[in-house]
Formats: structure tokens, C-alpha cells, sequence
């Protein structure tokens, strides 16, 4: 069995055939999803695709790419909506130099960082080109809740500053791609570390770029991760699937 810890079901794209996808997903021994959120104004629709699939875990969260839409209030609706839901997550959260207003991003992730550490939550987090500046902000607020690092691909040293932080590593499509140096990351990552996700629609594989991504490339992804560790194909699923429960 597998769980996809990070795909974005609320999205219009899957709104005409969501249950039909959960349905086809589960034939593939994709039963439980996580779906983070990426600005406020998302979060009630979460909350009814939440009420309509028991298996469709959510949390709350204000993404970087949406940084210019976020208020100050939005942190206090965060707070608010994460103690009256049943969740163990605050997410997407995280920071991103692809885009612009880095400062308010700072500001953003500190204060979603500090409402998970009050509620005692953990996050999934978003990080292109910013591994220092999110190592800064987890080590200055003393966050010690752990979570997940969505999409992860860096080098070694950077997966075990990660780990020994208490997170696990996202692994998705990146590992697809030939040239993709995950690969040589993961020999030097502990397997109970990493957990599986396909940040559908978006981080297609790299033979599918053309195609809407979905949970059903969950199972392509565990192959090419078993591929890359001398273990037993099915010790390994029920490691990572162990491991992905943490957080549902």
C-alpha cells in the first residue's frame, strides 16, 4: 500500500473526475493522500473534498508562490482553522528565490513556522534555492516538530542537516529524470528517512511531461526509488509507508 504525501486534489483541474481518480488510484495500491494548501482562500474547499474522502488527509498552510495574496490575518485564520480540524500538519509553507518579495516570505514562514511549533504541528515545506535561509529559521525558532520536505533535491550534506532536524525527505518526480543527482543522494540516506509524493498536477515524470501528473505515478516512483536500495521491494514499501503514517 502506498501513501501520496503531497498531491494537490483540491485543484480545478481535478474537479470533474476526483473520485473517479481516487478510485483508479486505489487499484494501485494508492489509498491515502495528504493535500497541503496554498492560500487561504482554498481552505474551505479542502475542508468539503475532506468531508467527501476520508482518505484525503489536509492541512493549511500559505504557499510562497502566493506570497503577494497573503495577509497578516491569514496567520490568525491559520491557527484558527488547524486547532478545529483533525490534522498533524501545517503546509505548504516554505520559501522560494524564484520569486519575488523574498523578505515577506521570511516573514510568512517564520510566523506559520511558529504557529506549528505552538500547536504543536509539523509542516511540509517548500524550498527551491533557499536550504540555508530555511535551515536559519528552523534552527533560530528551536523548531523541533519535524515534517517534510517537499520535492526534495540536494546534495548529501543537506539531506542530513534535514534529517537530523527530525524531517523526511519528499521524494517525486525529480527522481525520474536521468541526470537527476537524487539518485546519488539517496545511496547515502537511511530509507526510513524518505517518503514518497508526486506534487500532482504539477512535477510530471520525466517520460510524461506533456500529461497531467496524479497519485497513479506513485507506484513508478517507489520503483525507481527501489531501484536505488538493496532491500526487499516489499520491506521497503512497508518501511516508507510506515514512515509516511507519521503524518496522517
Amino acid at each position: 500500500m502506498f501513501i501520496d504525501t503531497h498531491c494537490h486534489l483540491d485543484f480545478t483541474v481535478f474537479d470533474k473526475n476526483r473520485q473517479n481518480l481516487i478510485f483508479e488510484c486505489g487499484k494501485l495500491g494508492v489509498k491515502k493522500f495528504i493535500n497541503p494548501a496554498t492560500q487561504s482562500s482554498s481552505w474551505d474547499k479542502l475542508l468539503t473534498i475532506n468531508k467527501q474522502f476520508n482518505n484525503i488527509h489536509i492541512c493549511f498552510g500559505l504557499h510562497p508562490i502566493f506570497i503577494e495574496l497573503h495577509q497578516d490575518s491569514d496567520i490568525l485564520k491559520l491557527e484558527e482553522y488547524t486547532q478545529n480540524t483533525k490534522t498533524k500538519l501545517i503546509g505548504e509553507i516554505g520559501l522560494d528565490k524564484r520569486l519575488q518579495n523574498f523578505n515577506k516570505q521570511v516573514k510568512f514562514f517564520k510566523s506559520q513556522i511558529n504557529v506549528a511549533k505552538n500547536l504543536n504541528k509539523k509542516v511540509i515545506i517548500h524550498s527551491v534555492r533557499s536550504h540555508n535561509e530555511i535551515i536559519k529559521v528552523i534552527k533560530d525558532t528551536n523548531f523541533t516538530n519535524g515534517g517534510i520536505i517537499h520535492a526534495f533535491n540536494a546534495n548529501t550534506s543537506i539531506a542530513k542537516i534535514y534529517t537530523d532536524l527530525g524531517f523526511k525527505l519528499g521524494i517525486g518526480g525529480i527522481i525520474s529524470h536521468p541526470h537527476s543527482k537524487l539518485k546519488q543522494t539517496l545511496k547515502n540516506i537511511d530509507p526510513k528517512n524518505i517518503v514518497l509524493e508526486t506534487d500532482s498536477p504539477d512535477m510530471q515524470l520525466y517520460t510524461e511531461q506533456q500529461s497531467t501528473n496524479t497519485p497513479q505515478n506513485i507506484p513508478k516512483i517507489f520503483e525507481l526509488v527501489s531501484n536505488i536500495y538493496e532491500l526487499n521491494p516489499d520491506i521497503l514499501k512497508q518501511q516508507i509507508y510506515n514512515t509516511s503514517l507519521e503524518f496522517i
